[in-house]
């Protein structure tokens, strides 16, 4: 058993459902052998860690008032104290942290690099490149087009580049890389108990979706507000009701459903990345494809959506109805 696992995401590959799921079974983890720390946690997650080992929050996070050295020092008290390999995870570890300043704030704390695996998720760029557009817009107060961001975040999603920095810290046996399309059932929670090697029994693996995805209508709402002079907590105030909107609304006829960006889009983006993913599937999978599933069939983009007074009437209605859209009241 290492002494830690440590889960980095990426984004868009449904850490936040691992992380909840991780948060609600510590008791049970215990009974397995492992730690899922509390000290540093916050959302569910370990993110102020990473945060800060990226060298400080970005405009879309809301800050806590601890540095870094207060929150290495809670978390070496809590290891020392558990006496169990530790479980820490986040997404923002892919995205924000320096690997070498997380080996070097690991070992730090008692917890050895060399000891140290790094379990990552990866989706097809495609897909990822639009779920993390919705999620800059509806989370984060981004209000460019897809276009923009995909121009702004490739690199982000150049796995070879990205992984080969945490191995040149961590070793390459230490990596252990998970395709999002090879999961089973789907399910984040029941691949990383089998990574791990733990029993399904006595987890619960239910629950519905935590991060639904805006529709092309309610991200053209989400973009206008995100135009407007407030801050990035303000823009997202409204970001859970309008994806209990998006869940409620499917189907319905009411807005623009699909995705936005076409087969040949798809085709031509993914191409940008083949030789990476070959290369990322050679060395740690042992096969030649990082993606088994690569339809040639793929969906046609939504039509391009229009926020008509009609529509926008429709959200206001349900946002003026909602409880969370409310302000609180004063204290």
């Amino acid at each position: 058993m290492p002494d830690c696992w440590l889960h980095i995401g990426a984004p868009k590959t449904g850490s936040t459902a691992l992380e909840r799921f991780l948060s609600g079974h510590q008791a049970r983890l215990a009974e397995q052998g492992l730690c899922y720390p509390s000290s540093v946690m916050r959302a569910c997650g370990h993110h102020d860690l990473a945060f800060l080992l990226g060298g400080g929050y970005p405009g879309w996070a809301t800050p806590q008032d601890r540095g870094l050295d207060e929150l290495l020092a809670a978390l070496k008290v809590e290891i020392a104290a558990a006496g169990r390999p530790v479980i820490l995870s986040s997404e923002n570890f892919y995205l924000l942290s320096d690997p070498q300043m997380v080996a070097r704030a690991l070992d730090g704390i008692g917890l050895a690099p060399a000891r140290t695996r790094v379990l990552v998720y990866l989706r097809r760029q495609d897909e990822a490149h639009l779920s993390w557009y919705n999620q800059a817009v509806k989370a984060q107060g981004y209000a460019g087009e897809l276009e923009d961001c995909i121009a702004e975040c490739r690199d982000l999603w150049d796995y070879d580049a990205r992984l080969e920095a945490w191995a040149a810290v961590f070793g390459e046996g230490n990596i252990f890389v998970r395709p999002f399309d090879d999961l089973p059932g789907g399910d984040v929670r029941r691949d990383f108990l089998a990574v791990l090697g733990l029993p399904e029994a006595g987890f619960d693996l239910t629950g519905a979706p935590v991060n639904t995805a805006l529709n092309p209508d309610l991200l053209a709402y989400q973009r206008a507000v995100n135009r407007l002079p407030l801050s990035p907590q303000e823009k997202r105030r409204h970001h859970k009701p309008l994806m209990a909107l998006s869940r409620a609304a499917a189907g319905s006829g009411l807005f623009v459903e699909g995705p936005l960006m076409d087969g040949a889009a798809r085709r031509d983006l993914l191409a940008r990345y083949q030789s990476g993913n070959r290369a990322v599937a050679r060395r740690w999978l042992g096969r030649d494809e990082l993606f088994k599933h690569i339809a040639s069939d793929m969906p046609q983009a939504a039509a391009h959506p229009e926020l008509t007074p009609e529509k926008l009437a429709a959200i206001q209605g349900w946002l003026l109805a909602r409880p969370d859209s409310r302000p609180e009241p004063p204290p």
